[in-house]
């Protein structure tokens, strides 16, 4: 019975989760009835931790640090400091060196209970200071550690003491890289002036040049260290080039994700005609290659380089290939038609902030899945992101070129409501040759409403055009549209409404509306709760 007891937990617990789209607040609720609710719901609330707390600490101990009893749950740790209190005119919880470098106190709480979370499998850290050597010697004696995530921190050659734990996931994205992904949710912190003033990230700044060379540096002895594990990297352009990548080898590496800036020959280096293939040629697993690199005014990016004719052992090496994602700061076109094995396809627009990108337009769309069709694979999950208003020809043509897609999503960069000139019905008749079709978001265009309407007019006829394809595509499960949402006083954003598809055994249908999601960057197939 007490089995039983434990796999009933177990489904509810999950239940309550999913309803609530992974957030705690009904959780926290069924753990605080009785004691054995409460212990069973801890490894769940507690997979998942941020530290430090602004408002948990007292001048007497500082900081203060989760429960011992705690930490056996903990399986993911956010280190995330404070901005703010780096600040010399609010310096708080650290003091300054004498080269006016903020130094954290209250590490060591971390550090001493690093070897005692015998679950901890993910580290996070978002730090605006060089992070203590102490911390990686740390991290390092972990017997469970298998991915780690630098983000806005900035690298020393003491990342490299993260040893002897085996690493399989590595992600390291520089200071100041801030993308905006077509014109959908970014960091609230980005929006804010103050986020780029900080005194820290200025002193940063007037330091570019050499803190360049040193980061790039400590991040290639750093990924070498562990290469002949790593089984997922991401990388911003920033903090690699070519060459240093090209000199070691990946024999598990099966995702490899670029983002930002085009990686450059650094100054050190001896000048050398290395392309991206060098780098390929070295990782002999790779499956998924994700080109996110930020557009900008200089030239696009050439995949396959400059040659013409394409070298073969590129073109052999891209057939390989069965997830792809590129933003259009690459040149798209003659690379997808030599990709036979291709499974999954992501073009994105991405840019710098505060800029907004560009996305492709129908003519460019239109190439793209000819060359699709040119491979001859067989494509079954499609997000694009498109330029212009949405029309059936694009459906169709979409239809005609990828007939075995089981997920698609079309994005406009920048959608706005207005009068559509195409029905309901002409979209779901260029859809209905998508036989396989499970997951469907699109960027239909819809009436205008006033996003203040408190019959919500907007959300009422997005869920009847919902219903009406999920009763044209029997097998679609879930269905979303783009709308234009509020993100501030003055300030809108894509956004995506999304609707799960219930299917009774008499064939009616129940739409139940989904938490709002993204893709929290750089993962471009499967979307996550929106954490704000």
């Amino acid at each position: 019975m007490s089995i039983l007891n434990a796999d009933i937990m177990h489904i509810l617990i999950n239940d309550l989760l999913s309803s609530n789209g992974g957030a705690p607040s009904a959780l926290l609720t069924l753990a605080s009835t009785t004691r054995s609710f409460r212990d069973s719901c801890l490894p769940y609330l507690f997979s998942e931790v941020r530290w430090p707390h602004k408002f948990k600490a007292d001048e007497e101990s500082g900081l203060h640090f989760f429960p011992e009893s705690l930490w056996p749950h903990i399986r993911h740790f956010r280190l995330e400091w404070f901005d703010e209190w780096t600040e010399p005119t609010r310096l708080k919880w650290g003091t300054m060196d004498k080269d006016g470098n903020y130094i954290p106190r209250d590490l060591v709480k971390f550090n001493s209970a690093i070897t005692k979370m015998p679950k901890l499998s993910k580290v996070t850290l978002c730090c605006p200071f060089v992070i203590p050597r102490t911390l990686f010697q740390s991290l390092g004696l972990s017997r469970s550690l298998s991915a780690i995530t630098f983000i806005d921190t900035p690298l020393q050659i003491g990342i490299t003491s993260i040893s002897p734990v085996t690493l399989k996931q590595i992600s390291l994205t520089s200071v100041g890289q801030t993308l905006r992904i077509g014109d959908g949710p970014t960091d609230p912190r980005f929006s804010d002036i103050v986020y780029f003033m900080r005194e820290w990230r200025r002193k940063y700044r007037s330091q570019a040049s050499l803190r360049q060379i040193q980061e790039t540096q400590a991040s290639i002895a750093f990924v070498k260290t562990h290469a002949a594990c790593i089984t997922h990297l991401e990388l911003s352009g920033s903090l690699c080039s070519f060459g240093a990548l090209s000199k070691i080898d990946w024999p598990s590496l099966k995702t490899f994700a670029l983002t930002g800036n085009v990686p450059a020959t650094q100054p050190y280096e001896l000048p050398a005609h290395v392309q991206l293939f060098n780098v390929l040629a070295r990782m002999d697993a790779l499956r998924d290659l994700r080109l996110l690199f930020a557009q900008s005014k200089a030239q696009e990016f050439h995949v396959l380089g400059h040659d013409d004719p394409p070298d073969p052992a590129h073109i052999a090496k891209l057939a390989t290939l069965t997830d792809f994602a590129i933003s259009n700061a690459c040149k798209l076109d003659g690379i997808l038609n030599h990709m036979p094995s291709l499974r999954r396809l992501a073009i994105l627009a991405i840019v710098d902030l505060p800029r907004w990108p560009i996305a492709l337009s129908q003519a460019e769309v239109d190439r793209v899945l000819a060359d699709v069709a040119a491979s001859g694979c067989q494509l079954n999950h499609l997000r694009i992101l498109v330029e212009d208003k949405l029309t059936p020809d694009v459906c169709w043509s979409i239809t005609s070129n990828c007939p075995h897609l089981q997920t698609l999503e079309i994005e406009r960069c920048g959608y706005h409501d207005g009068k559509s000139v195409s029905s309901w019905e002409e979209f779901l008749e260029a859809l209905t040759g998508l036989s396989a079709l499970r997951d469907l978001r699109i960027c239909m265009q819809f009436p205008e409403y006033d996003d203040v309407d408190e019959f919500e007019s907007w959300r009422i006829v997005r869920k009847d055009c919902a219903k009406a394809l999920a009763m044209g595509l029997k097998l679609l499960r879930k269905v979303g549209f783009e709308y234009r949402k509020r993100a501030g006083t003055h300030r809108y954003q894509d956004a995506w409404l999304d609707f799960e598809i219930s299917r009774s055994k008499g064939g009616a249908v129940e739409l139940y509306q989904l938490p709002a999601m993204w893709y929290p960057f750089p993962e471009v197939w499967e979307p996550a709760r929106l954490p704000f």
